[in-house]
């Protein structure tokens, strides 16, 4: 059984959706064959919508939440490309730095590693030095001794002449010794800066550098006081 279209129900009865006004659908087109009601037929050819039936309000929330939809579209169009250009200009940024990084951490590495070898010399230097200064100080201590058994001109020209040179040698190692720890301090802080971001396989080879040290040790290639300098600095690096 067809039923009009705009047919509705209120509260008192039917009423039709064309005039707004109470129908009595069972003695009218409205059931069955209200395709021949004079009224849908003129509506039908005029082609004016049916009205629409009223409707519940709607809770407010929903209406706020209608009303902010558009306005936050619209914001986000608008922000979308000044993210995109910071985004776009700081990941471009990181990149950079991180390649910079890369670059600091080799050179960083391989210059330790240069130092680790090349900074021997300067130790054996501060072997000899000490060696040397020791030698020139048991000379002026037997110069005292022969002091008695000396013309005074050649005891005071011979110990003036060992008391220069042993200053010399004392002022030179005192240099070297100043020059090595600037040197070990500048690239120690800069090695401990990679070291806390870089591979195991750097620790595993301070370690044995260790190692190494100790060989150098049973081998007489360097002093009981090198060598503890030297564990000093690496074990230094570790922590």
């Amino acid at each position: 059984m067809s039923v009009c279209p705009v047919l509705r129900r209120g509260e008192g009865g039917f009423i039709c959706g064309y005039t707004n006004r109470p129908i009595d659908p069972f003695s009218w087109y409205c059931v069955g064959n209200y395709s021949e009601c004079p009224i849908f037929i003129r509506y039908s050819r005029e082609a004016r919508p049916a009205p629409k039936p009223e409707e519940v309000p709607k809770p407010l929330a929903e209406v706020l939440s209608i009303a902010a939809e558009r306005p936050e579209t619209e914001f986000e169009k608008a922000i979308k490309p000044v993210i995109d250009n910071v985004v776009l200009k700081y990941d471009d940024m990181v990149k950079k730095l991180d390649s910079m990084w890369s670059e600091y951490e080799g050179n960083v590495v391989n210059a330790r590693r240069q130092w680790e070898v090349e900074k021997m010399a300067l130790l054996r230097a501060q072997d000899l030095l000490n060696r040397t200064i020791g030698d020139y100080e048991k000379m002026l201590a037997e110069l005292e001794l022969k002091r008695e058994f000396m013309p005074p001109d050649a005891f005071e020209n011979t110990r003036r002449d060992l008391s220069e040179r042993l200053e010399a040698l004392r002022n030179l190692l005192e240099e070297v010794r100043s020059k090595y720890n600037a040197l070990e301090e500048g690239l120690g802080s800069h090695f401990k800066r990679v070291l806390a971001t870089s591979t195991s396989a750097e620790v595993i080879s301070l370690k044995l550098s260790l190692s190494k040290l100790e060989e150098l040790l049973k081998e007489g290639k360097i002093s009981r006081e090198t060598y503890e300098k030297l564990k000093s600095e690496l074990e230094g690096l570790l922590k």
